[in-house]
């Protein structure tokens, strides 16, 4: 297998147009192969921005396997260029019909040694699988995660392939979906995807204006698109506690560096890509201590994928959390066409599951975050 390393902002124009087709082609059928429907498909834009976006904060490199000149095989690094220097996000997938004859170890082991040399040796890794093949037959071998909650079937393709390259099981996610307006939509395999509940709760919705007094003191603040001026410190510290507050995540990162100006080079990347924010930010005497946010794209106009949320530790206890995604989900009901939204929790925050299963959320896949610590 012929196998080329390259990375963001290495390819002309021209190149990129060419290849972009074939990878976007290629994801799909990793992405069909998973089990999972065309609201998890790559969109363009987003692959485009992976090619050929680098800027002082992160960028993207990529693997790719051929024979005969055919894409087989695709790994791919999402790297932090100001902080977390010896981590890199890894992955790598397989077309089905060519898999078990050692192109998937052959590519992901170029990628690790190439990853290492750069002073990369921390891998932080995924799997996705759906909810109907996380649970199908209970007594399959199971690998439990090292976070303590939850686990997954060993013989799942994706799960023993990580085994064999020596990663090691930290966490798992539930990937929960709802809708909030429109016509009836399905998820992934054909899974009907529930009707948002009204009731009090994480993930409900509310007609509440832009600046919501929440109680307690506490205000919400919503907006779509760039974060406010005024509002730009408060993101960068929130996002910076994000990176180690939220469960699992120190395990897997260092505290990560934000100022205003990663703020925007992030709201530049959503925007090439064809992306929209919308955000709800708490403020107290004027400090942000809590937020959330849900990305859209225009490629993809009814459908959103929940972001970064987080409320301080001091100011928890609250309901803040609810109380974001309320504000943040009656905004999306009364600005854009958005009719379901996709949420990620870790297997361990018991409370945020049960708060999104009351507000009419239910589970469509699960994800694997794994770890490997190279030699």
């Amino acid at each position: 297998m012929e196998i080329t390393r390259i990375r963001a902002g290495d390819l002309a124009d021209p190149e990129v147009d060419e290849l972009l087709t074939e990878i976007v082609e290629f994801d799909r059928a990793i992405n069909r192969a998973l089990g999972f429907g065309s609201d998890f498909d790559p969109l363009p834009g987003s692959v485009r921005g992976k090619l050929v976006r680098s800027d002082a904060f992160t960028s993207h490199e990529i693997w790719l396997g051929r024979i005969e000149g055919r894409l087989v095989a695709k790994s791919g690094a999402y790297l932090s260029l100001s902080d977390n220097t010896d981590v890199a996000d890894v992955y790598t997938g397989v077309l089905p019909e060519a898999r078990r004859h050692g192109l998937g170890t052959q590519l992901l082991t170029v990628m690790e040694t190439q990853l290492r040399e750069d002073g990369r040796t921390r891998m932080n890794a995924w799997c996705e699988m759906p909810a109907l093949d996380f649970s199908a037959d209970p007594r399959r071998p199971r690998i439990a995660a090292a976070a303590g909650t939850g686990s997954l079937p060993a013989d799942h393709g994706e799960v023993a392939f990580a085994l064999h390259s020596g990663y090691r099981l930290q966490q798992i996610e539930r990937c929960s979906a709802a809708r909030i307006q429109g016509a009836a939509i399905e998820g992934e395999a054909g899974v009907p995807v529930p009707e948002m509940s009204s009731a009090t709760g994480d993930e409900t919705t509310s007609e509440a204006p832009d600046d919501t007094a929440a109680g307690d003191d506490y205000t919400i603040r919503t907006w779509a698109g760039p974060t406010p001026v005024e509002h730009v410190e408060a993101i960068a510290l929130l996002r910076q506690k994000m990176s180690t507050d939220v469960p699992g995540a120190a395990e897997l990162y260092d505290e990560s560096k934000w100022d205003g100006d990663r703020v925007r080079a992030l709201e530049a990347d959503r925007e090439f890509a064809g992306g929209r924010t919308q955000t709800a930010l708490a403020l107290l005497d004027g400090e942000g201590v809590g937020f959330t946010e849900v990305v859209s794209y225009a490629g993809r106009p009814n459908v959103a994928y929940q972001g970064a949320t987080l409320v301080r530790s001091e100011h928890r206890g609250h309901g803040l959390g609810a109380r974001l995604k309320i504000a943040n989900h009656a905004a999306l009901r009364r600005d854009s066409p958005i009719e379901r939204v996709y949420t990620w929790n870790a297997a361990e925050n018991s409370w945020m599951l049960a708060i999104n299963d009351r507000a009419g959320f239910a589970a469509v896949g699960w994800v694997g975050l794994w770890k490997k610590i190279l030699d």
